[in-house]
């Protein structure tokens, strides 16, 4: 299992499984999220997602992709993204994350090969599928590199290396090859980025709509389009489960009472921390610190 750390500017906290490889391999299950919702987020490496079992919903750049048992999506680097439980069902997937470094050093491969694929807007994210044949190819190529980081057998950092170069060759010859390069600003994104960052940075504060709104450099009518068309939330939704996410490593304190907790994560009061929590979560908090800790 793995803990989701995210800075205030959105980007991910990467604790890499290898010593010597810019590479991570976990097994993720939605359950562990608060509401089956994983945290909106970015980085570097690109993101390699195969669904063990289950099914869910997979958000990249304003898209919603569902994932269903044995297919999997793969994400650009840098491309806003999180998963979310599909009709309230549980899902259990494996994670993997390269980062593209580990095939830099030439120059004319970097701007031939690698830039091409992680600029295209067109390749933000790709869905995998096990009836495509090249899709099956990728998806298998993704459970070796998955195999070697966990077992780290002799030599396996060069077989990383060989994998994910053939990999890549495999994303290039039917994306880039295929249809060219497409570089576009993705403004909404970016807009996007920069409201979810205000509120994970303030959450703790009072936080108005007007705020979030202005941190977008948007009316507040058109920040609650954004939200409700790419997150399905509302700000305010989105506020609140965040602030419920954030108090859950809270109660393993049993220093703190529910009252310093609430007001932490900038709820008015302990009931409407605990109204709040019961609906996101399911029951109290006191029921879930008793639950997971005691």
């Amino acid at each position: 299992m793995f803990q989701l750390t995210v800075r205030d500017d959105l980007s991910e906290v990467i604790a890499y499984t290898s010593p010597n490889v810019p590479i991570r391999a976990v097994v993720g299950t939605l359950s562990h999220f608060p509401n089956k919702a994983a945290v909106c987020h970015w980085h570097s490496e690109l993101e390699f997602i195969i669904v063990l079992e289950g099914e869910m919903h997979y958000f990249v750049n304003e898209k919603v992709y569902r994932l269903s048992q044995g297919t999997g999506i793969i994400v650009n680097t840098n491309r806003l993204h999180f998963g979310y439980g599909a009709d309230n069902s549980d899902c259990v997937f494996l994670v993997l994350l390269l980062h593209p470094s580990l095939l830099s050093g030439n120059d004319y491969i970097e701007s031939h090969y690698i830039n091409p694929l992680l600029y295209d807007s067109d390749s933000d994210a790709i869905l995998l599928s096990k009836d495509v044949a090249w899709h099956s190819q990728a998806l298998l190529s993704i459970k070796t590199l998955f195999q070697f980081t966990r077992e780290q057998p002799a030599h396996y950092e060069f077989q990383i290396h060989i994998q994910f170069a053939s990999l890549w060759l495999l994303l290039y010859e039917n994306t880039i090859a295929r249809n060219g390069s497409h570089q576009r600003s993705s403004v909404p994104s970016s807009h996007l980025k920069d409201m979810i960052g205000y509120i994970q940075k303030h959450y703790h504060e009072k936080i108005s709509l007007h705020d979030i709104a202005s941190a977008g450099l948007m009316c507040r009518s058109k920040c609650c389009h954004l939200f409700q068309q790419t997150l399905h939330q509302t700000p305010f939704e989105y506020l609140l489960h965040y602030r419920i996410q954030k108090s859950l490593s809270l109660l393993a304190d049993n220093n703190l009472s529910i009252t310093a907790i609430a007001a932490a994560c900038g709820f008015g009061g302990a009931s409407y921390y605990t109204e709040v929590f019961r609906k996101i979560i399911g029951i109290s908090p006191s029921a879930y610190r008793k639950r997971r800790w005691s």
